[in-house]
């Protein structure tokens, strides 16, 4: 818009320019032309009276004081026959020019004689030198009193007896043209140049601006953030659009808390039906061996041999009863999401090595092998129980993804000084994890496992992100799982995501 509003400006701007320089330039020139006029006649009736009376002296002598003024070329009177008789260069008196070659007898028609003639036929501008000239002939007409004299033998039917030619100098009418074309040139140059800064500056604040901000707010809104707004002030389309912007902004975002509101429904409602059907399995076997128990003691038939057998169920009812206790202690520790209690100076080495207590006698059983590779970290802010918890459900899990005696575990710790964070990667050579599942294995109750709630890995999640943490997962089946987390040093309670 700028560059065409540009063009648009130089070419009207530079029309108008180019035709005032020219309607001052005929203009200048016109005043030269009345100018040279002027100084002819006079010149004519000052020497008409000498003419008269062919005082030839009194001639030369007026002409050659007149061709010494300034801006004044030369001074000459030709004859009927084009023959130079008066000039204020005498090296020109005798001399005759060719009146077809010489300008000043253009207006001539074939070999007729100079007629009456308008002021712009008598005029021509030519160039001498460094500079142009202005000739202005003007014709010497056989009045009655040349041709009644008793000296002059001029006939009456004669018309023209000689011509007066004024040469002048037009250097300084061509300075002024000079010294206006460029003041014309600079002005409108400068007139281009303000009009479109202006127009520029209008269009950034009336059409960019809020164009730029209708795009800052798309693009937010594509990411998801429904409290954006669009600050406008003006009335025109462009504020109507933003009115409109923010209107469907705030639409977006009452839909999304009703879709959200509805997803959270339907997650209540499958977590419901998933804990149903993790919690009826054990309670069945439980019931079942319960009922067989009972309906034998009361025949008051129970044989010696069938001791043992009751004991074995006795034993299942209660490995199905610690899973249903697994299953709600897991539960309300995902379910409990309590805000973590922050402490300065928690050292993360030691919270391994306090894990890897908890768990050292069943790695010791399982034959599994520990490597540590600790690095120097600096203290950070955290809470420590549930760093601890959220280590050892990532170890419990390393510890039953390796089936196979022989198992290596390695832990490492770092400092990243450019990101101001601390890593822990836990790494195993187990099982391993299928692709299609990677992305699933935050999800609650996602589990491969036979026995498992698919809570552990869940609530790893909801802690490292209560720390403002990342948490990663590269695996692969049969090539073992890397767990990385990095923690920041610090974590304003305020900045805690809900």
């Amino acid at each position: 818009m700028i560059l065409c509003v540009g063009v648009v400006a130089i070419a009207a701007i530079g029309g108008f320019a180019y035709i005032n320089l020219e309607t001052q330039r005929r203009h200048l020139i016109q005043e030269v032309i009345s100018g040279a006029q002027q100084l002819s006649d006079t010149i004519k009736r000052s020497l008409w009276y000498d003419m008269l009376h062919n005082y030839r002296d009194a001639l030369y002598n007026v002409i050659e004081v007149i061709g010494r003024q300034e801006g004044i070329e030369k001074v000459r009177i030709f004859n009927k026959k084009g023959m130079v008789m008066f000039s204020s260069h005498k090296e020109e008196i005798g001399e005759v020019v060719d009146k077809r070659a010489e300008a000043c007898y253009a207006c001539h028609a074939e070999d007729r004689p100079l007629e009456r003639l308008d002021t712009p036929k008598r005029t021509r501008i030519y160039q001498a030198n460094d500079h142009r000239i202005l000739g202005m002939i003007s014709p010497i007409y056989n009045e009655p009193a040349c041709y009644n004299a008793p000296c002059h033998a001029h006939p009456p039917e004669q018309t023209v007896l000689g011509v007066l030619d004024v040469s002048l100098s037009l250097a300084t009418a061509d300075q002024r043209i000079k010294e206006l074309k460029e003041k014309t040139i600079l002005f409108a140059t400068f007139t281009i140049m303000a009009i479109s800064v202006i127009i520029g500056l209008f269009i950034r604040r009336a059409v960019h601006r809020p164009v730029r901000e209708l795009v800052e707010g798309t693009k937010k809104i594509a990411h998801g953030d429904f409290d954006y707004t669009i600050p406008f002030s003006s009335k025109d389309e462009l504020g109507q659009l933003a009115e409109a912007f923010n209107d469907m902004t705030q639409r977006l975002k009452r839909a999304q808390y009703q879709l959200l509101q509805s997803e959270k429904l339907a997650s209540i409602g499958k977590l419901a039906a998933t804990i149903a059907h993790e919690i009826n399995n054990p309670l069945n076997g439980i019931l079942t061996y319960t009922k067989l128990i009972e309906r034998k003691l009361a025949q008051d038939s129970l044989q010696r041999d069938e001791i043992e057998r009751f004991r074995s169920y006795l034993t299942i009812m209660e490995r199905e009863t610690e899973r249903c206790s697994n299953i709600v202690r897991n539960l309300l520790d995902f379910a409990r999401q309590r805000e973590p209690s922050l402490k300065p100076d928690v050292d993360v080495n030691a919270v391994v090595e306090e894990v890897l207590s908890l768990v050292a006698n069943r790695m010791a059983l399982q034959e599994i092998t520990l490597e540590k590779d600790y690095g120097k970290l600096p203290p950070i802010t955290a809470d420590p129980l549930q760093l601890r918890q959220a280590f050892l459900n990532i170890l419990i899990n390393s510890c039953e993804a390796i089936q196979d005696a022989g198992g290596l575990i390695r832990i490492s710790t770092s400092f990243l000084p450019q990101q101001q964070r601390v890593k822990v990667e836990f790494s195993d050579n187990g099982i391993g994890i299928q692709e299609e599942d990677l992305h699933r294995i935050f999800d609650p109750f996602f589990t491969t496992k036979e026995k498992g709630t698919g809570l552990g890995l869940s609530v790893v999640y909801g802690i490292i992100n209560s720390h403002q943490g990342k948490i990663e997962v590269r695996s692969a089946p049969k090539d073992g799982t890397t767990i990385t987390i990095t923690l920041p040093l610090k974590v304003e309670p305020e900045e805690q995501p809900s």
